[in-house]
Protein backbone atom coordinates (compact mmCIF):
# COMPACT_ATOMS: atom_id res chain seq x y z
CA UNK A 1 0.00 0.00 0.00
CA UNK A 2 1.23 3.58 -0.60
CA UNK A 3 0.24 5.41 2.39
CA UNK A 4 1.39 8.56 3.08
CA UNK A 5 1.42 11.35 5.53
CA UNK A 6 2.19 15.09 5.52
CA UNK A 7 2.42 16.67 9.56
CA UNK A 8 2.24 21.25 9.39
CA UNK A 9 3.05 22.49 12.88
CA UNK A 10 4.27 26.21 12.83
CA UNK A 11 4.76 27.54 15.89
CA UNK A 12 7.04 30.55 14.65
CA UNK A 13 5.77 33.22 12.91
CA UNK A 14 7.52 36.33 10.97
CA UNK A 15 5.89 38.42 13.33
CA UNK A 16 6.11 37.78 17.62
CA UNK A 17 2.40 38.33 18.02
CA UNK A 18 1.84 35.18 16.51
CA UNK A 19 3.84 33.05 18.01
CA UNK A 20 2.65 29.68 19.29
CA UNK A 21 4.12 27.09 21.19
CA UNK A 22 2.27 23.61 20.63
CA UNK A 23 1.62 23.25 17.12
CA UNK A 24 5.34 21.02 16.79
CA UNK A 25 4.67 19.08 19.70
CA UNK A 26 0.79 18.19 18.00
CA UNK A 27 2.71 16.87 14.63
CA UNK A 28 5.65 15.02 16.53
CA UNK A 29 3.07 13.19 18.59
CA UNK A 30 1.07 12.48 15.55
CA UNK A 31 4.17 11.36 14.01
CA UNK A 32 4.79 9.00 16.73
CA UNK A 33 1.08 7.98 17.16
CA UNK A 34 0.97 6.68 13.35
CA UNK A 35 4.25 5.25 13.19
CA UNK A 36 5.09 3.77 16.04
CA UNK A 37 1.97 2.76 18.10
CA UNK A 38 -0.15 2.10 14.90
CA UNK A 39 2.67 1.50 12.23
CA UNK A 40 0.32 1.84 8.79
CA UNK A 41 2.37 4.79 8.28
CA UNK A 42 6.56 4.28 7.76
CA UNK A 43 8.38 7.37 8.90
CA UNK A 44 10.10 7.25 5.49
CA UNK A 45 6.72 7.77 3.92
CA UNK A 46 5.86 11.00 6.35
CA UNK A 47 6.40 14.72 5.59
CA UNK A 48 6.74 17.15 8.31
CA UNK A 49 7.00 21.25 8.17
CA UNK A 50 7.54 23.11 10.77
CA UNK A 51 7.95 27.02 10.90
CA UNK A 52 9.49 28.77 7.71
CA UNK A 53 9.47 25.32 5.59
CA UNK A 54 5.12 25.64 5.82
CA UNK A 55 4.77 28.59 3.32
CA UNK A 56 2.02 28.18 1.11
CA UNK A 57 4.04 27.04 -1.65
CA UNK A 58 5.54 24.63 -0.04
CA UNK A 59 2.18 22.98 2.18
CA UNK A 60 1.12 23.00 -1.65
CA UNK A 61 3.67 20.79 -3.33
CA UNK A 62 3.28 18.79 -0.76
CA UNK A 63 -0.11 17.82 -0.58
CA UNK A 64 0.10 17.33 -4.22
CA UNK A 65 3.10 15.07 -3.35
CA UNK A 66 0.38 13.55 -0.66
CA UNK A 67 -2.20 12.65 -3.40
CA UNK A 68 0.15 11.66 -6.48
CA UNK A 69 0.13 7.73 -7.31
CA UNK A 70 -2.12 6.99 -4.66
CA UNK A 71 -5.06 4.10 -5.40
CA UNK A 72 -8.31 2.44 -3.81
CA UNK A 73 -7.04 0.92 -0.79
CA UNK A 74 -4.64 3.16 -0.03
CA UNK A 75 -4.28 5.71 3.23
CA UNK A 76 -3.39 9.37 3.35
CA UNK A 77 -3.40 11.88 6.64
CA UNK A 78 -2.71 16.05 6.74
CA UNK A 79 -2.40 17.19 10.03
CA UNK A 80 -2.57 21.18 9.77
CA UNK A 81 -1.86 22.64 13.63
CA UNK A 82 -1.18 26.16 13.59
CA UNK A 83 -3.22 29.81 13.18
CA UNK A 84 -6.64 29.75 11.16
CA UNK A 85 -8.56 33.21 10.61
CA UNK A 86 -11.56 34.00 8.45
CA UNK A 87 -11.32 35.94 5.16
CA UNK A 88 -13.70 38.01 3.02
CA UNK A 89 -14.49 35.64 0.41
CA UNK A 90 -14.68 35.93 -3.37
CA UNK A 91 -17.86 33.42 -3.74
CA UNK A 92 -20.08 35.90 -1.73
CA UNK A 93 -23.47 33.60 -2.99
CA UNK A 94 -21.80 30.34 -1.31
CA UNK A 95 -20.86 32.18 1.52
CA UNK A 96 -23.87 33.25 4.24
CA UNK A 97 -21.39 35.32 6.30
CA UNK A 98 -19.58 36.73 3.66
CA UNK A 99 -16.08 34.71 4.93
CA UNK A 100 -14.29 31.53 3.85
CA UNK A 101 -12.24 29.75 6.64
CA UNK A 102 -8.05 29.82 5.86
CA UNK A 103 -5.23 28.46 7.05
CA UNK A 104 -2.12 30.22 7.85
CA UNK A 105 1.08 29.18 6.32
CA UNK A 106 4.49 30.41 7.87
CA UNK A 107 4.12 33.45 5.14
CA UNK A 108 1.07 34.29 5.75
CA UNK A 109 0.31 38.24 4.93
CA UNK A 110 -3.37 38.60 4.34
CA UNK A 111 -2.60 38.39 0.66
CA UNK A 112 -4.32 36.14 -1.88
CA UNK A 113 -0.61 34.71 -2.44
CA UNK A 114 -0.04 33.68 0.57
CA UNK A 115 -3.60 32.39 1.90
CA UNK A 116 -5.26 28.94 1.91
CA UNK A 117 -8.72 28.95 1.07
CA UNK A 118 -11.34 26.07 1.99
CA UNK A 119 -11.66 25.74 -1.00
CA UNK A 120 -8.82 25.79 -2.39
CA UNK A 121 -8.11 22.89 0.27
CA UNK A 122 -11.39 20.68 -2.29
CA UNK A 123 -9.54 21.86 -5.25
CA UNK A 124 -6.84 19.73 -4.42
CA UNK A 125 -8.91 17.30 -2.36
CA UNK A 126 -11.09 16.84 -5.61
CA UNK A 127 -8.31 14.90 -7.37
CA UNK A 128 -8.24 12.16 -4.60
CA UNK A 129 -8.47 8.66 -6.25
CA UNK A 130 -11.81 7.00 -5.38
CA UNK A 131 -11.60 4.50 -2.36
CA UNK A 132 -8.53 6.25 -0.77
CA UNK A 133 -9.03 6.65 2.72
CA UNK A 134 -8.25 10.15 4.05
CA UNK A 135 -7.90 11.59 7.36
CA UNK A 136 -7.70 15.38 7.95
CA UNK A 137 -6.71 16.80 11.10
CA UNK A 138 -7.09 20.16 11.60
CA UNK A 139 -5.93 22.08 15.22
CA UNK A 140 -6.79 26.13 14.30
CA UNK A 141 -9.21 28.45 14.82
CA UNK A 142 -12.58 28.50 12.49
CA UNK A 143 -11.23 24.74 11.41
CA UNK A 144 -14.96 23.29 11.08
CA UNK A 145 -15.89 25.11 8.10
CA UNK A 146 -12.79 24.42 5.79
CA UNK A 147 -14.62 21.83 4.22
CA UNK A 148 -17.51 23.15 3.38
CA UNK A 149 -16.98 22.58 -0.05
CA UNK A 150 -16.42 19.32 0.22
CA UNK A 151 -18.34 17.44 2.72
CA UNK A 152 -1.18 21.05 33.06
CA UNK A 153 -4.62 18.72 33.05
CA UNK A 154 -6.36 22.04 34.48
CA UNK A 155 -6.23 24.98 32.13
CA UNK A 156 -3.88 27.60 33.26
CA UNK A 157 -5.13 30.91 31.11
CA UNK A 158 -1.84 32.60 31.48
CA UNK A 159 -0.21 29.28 29.10
CA UNK A 160 -3.31 29.30 27.10
CA UNK A 161 -3.19 31.66 23.49
CA UNK A 162 -5.71 31.00 20.58
CA UNK A 163 -4.52 30.29 17.29
CA UNK A 164 -6.30 32.88 15.59
CA UNK A 165 -3.65 34.99 13.09
CA UNK A 166 -3.30 38.69 14.30
CA UNK A 167 -3.01 41.02 11.45
CA UNK A 168 -4.53 43.74 9.36
CA UNK A 169 -6.66 42.07 6.68
CA UNK A 170 -5.95 45.55 4.70
CA UNK A 171 -4.59 43.82 2.22
CA UNK A 172 -6.58 41.25 1.39
CA UNK A 173 -9.43 43.27 0.90
CA UNK A 174 -7.49 45.01 -1.85
CA UNK A 175 -6.94 42.10 -3.70
CA UNK A 176 -8.49 40.96 -7.12
CA UNK A 177 -11.42 37.93 -7.08
CA UNK A 178 -10.06 34.31 -7.57
CA UNK A 179 -12.03 32.11 -9.69
CA UNK A 180 -12.16 28.76 -8.02
CA UNK A 181 -14.57 26.25 -9.09
CA UNK A 182 -17.03 24.47 -6.71
CA UNK A 183 -16.35 21.05 -5.81
CA UNK A 184 -18.76 18.93 -5.39
CA UNK A 185 -16.85 15.05 -5.82
CA UNK A 186 -17.21 13.21 -2.26
CA UNK A 187 -14.14 12.50 -0.44
CA UNK A 188 -13.67 8.74 1.19
CA UNK A 189 -12.45 10.50 4.25
CA UNK A 190 -13.07 12.24 7.13
CA UNK A 191 -12.01 15.62 8.70
CA UNK A 192 -11.38 16.38 12.45
CA UNK A 193 -11.37 19.60 13.54
CA UNK A 194 -10.47 21.90 16.49
CA UNK A 195 -13.79 23.78 17.23
CA UNK A 196 -17.08 25.27 15.55
CA UNK A 197 -16.24 27.92 12.90
CA UNK A 198 -17.08 30.84 15.19
CA UNK A 199 -14.51 29.41 17.78
CA UNK A 200 -11.03 29.68 18.51
CA UNK A 201 -8.07 26.82 19.20
CA UNK A 202 -6.52 26.66 22.35
CA UNK A 203 -2.82 26.29 22.20
CA UNK A 204 -1.70 25.40 25.87
CA UNK A 205 0.28 23.71 28.64
CA UNK A 206 -1.01 20.65 29.59
CA UNK A 207 0.91 17.49 30.97
CA UNK A 208 3.92 19.49 31.72
CA UNK A 209 4.23 20.70 28.13
CA UNK A 210 2.48 22.75 25.37
CA UNK A 211 0.03 21.31 22.99
CA UNK A 212 -3.23 22.20 20.94
CA UNK A 213 -5.71 21.01 23.63
CA UNK A 214 -7.76 19.28 20.25
CA UNK A 215 -4.50 17.37 19.59
CA UNK A 216 -3.87 16.13 22.96
CA UNK A 217 -6.99 14.85 23.74
CA UNK A 218 -8.01 13.37 20.68
CA UNK A 219 -4.43 11.26 20.64
CA UNK A 220 -5.48 10.41 24.83
CA UNK A 221 -8.81 9.31 23.41
CA UNK A 222 -7.61 6.83 20.48
CA UNK A 223 -4.56 5.69 22.31
CA UNK A 224 -7.31 4.82 25.01
CA UNK A 225 -9.59 2.40 22.56
CA UNK A 226 -10.76 4.74 20.59
CA UNK A 227 -10.27 3.05 17.48
CA UNK A 228 -11.87 0.11 17.74
CA UNK A 229 -15.29 2.19 18.52
CA UNK A 230 -17.67 4.76 16.53
CA UNK A 231 -15.91 8.03 15.80
CA UNK A 232 -19.25 10.09 17.25
CA UNK A 233 -18.26 8.13 20.52
CA UNK A 234 -14.49 9.29 20.47
CA UNK A 235 -15.04 13.05 19.83
CA UNK A 236 -17.80 13.26 22.16
CA UNK A 237 -14.79 11.98 24.69
CA UNK A 238 -12.83 14.31 23.35
CA UNK A 239 -15.12 17.06 23.82
CA UNK A 240 -15.95 15.68 27.41
CA UNK A 241 -12.17 15.88 28.15
CA UNK A 242 -11.85 19.54 26.90
CA UNK A 243 -14.90 20.63 28.58
CA UNK A 244 -13.31 19.05 31.70
CA UNK A 245 -10.73 21.03 31.33
CA UNK A 246 -12.13 24.95 31.20
CA UNK A 247 -11.47 24.71 27.17
CA UNK A 248 -14.42 26.36 25.79
CA UNK A 249 -14.38 24.74 22.14
CA UNK A 250 -15.80 21.84 20.53
CA UNK A 251 -14.20 19.91 18.19
CA UNK A 252 -16.51 18.86 15.12
CA UNK A 253 -16.28 15.90 12.57
CA UNK A 254 -17.36 15.08 9.00
CA UNK A 255 -17.51 12.35 7.05
CA UNK A 256 -18.10 8.72 8.11
CA UNK A 257 -15.00 6.47 8.26
CA UNK A 258 -14.43 4.87 11.68
CA UNK A 259 -10.90 5.61 13.54
CA UNK A 260 -9.79 1.51 12.91
CA UNK A 261 -10.18 2.01 9.07
CA UNK A 262 -7.42 5.09 8.81
CA UNK A 263 -5.44 3.88 12.25
CA UNK A 264 -4.81 0.58 12.15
Amino acid sequence: MNNKALLVGINKYPDPRNELRGCINDILDMETFISEQHTIYNKSSIKKLTDKQATKKSIVENLKWLIEGTQAGDQILFHYSGHGAQAPTHHPREEADGNDEIICPYDFDWSNETTLRDKEFAQLFSTIPKGVHFVWVSDSCHAEDLSRDMINDTNDTSNTVYRYFTGDKKAMNQTTNLSLPTITTPLNGILLSACESAQLSADAYIDNRFNGAFTHYLLKNLTKGGLHQPLQQTMQLVNSDLSMNGFDQRPQFEGNLTPSSFFK
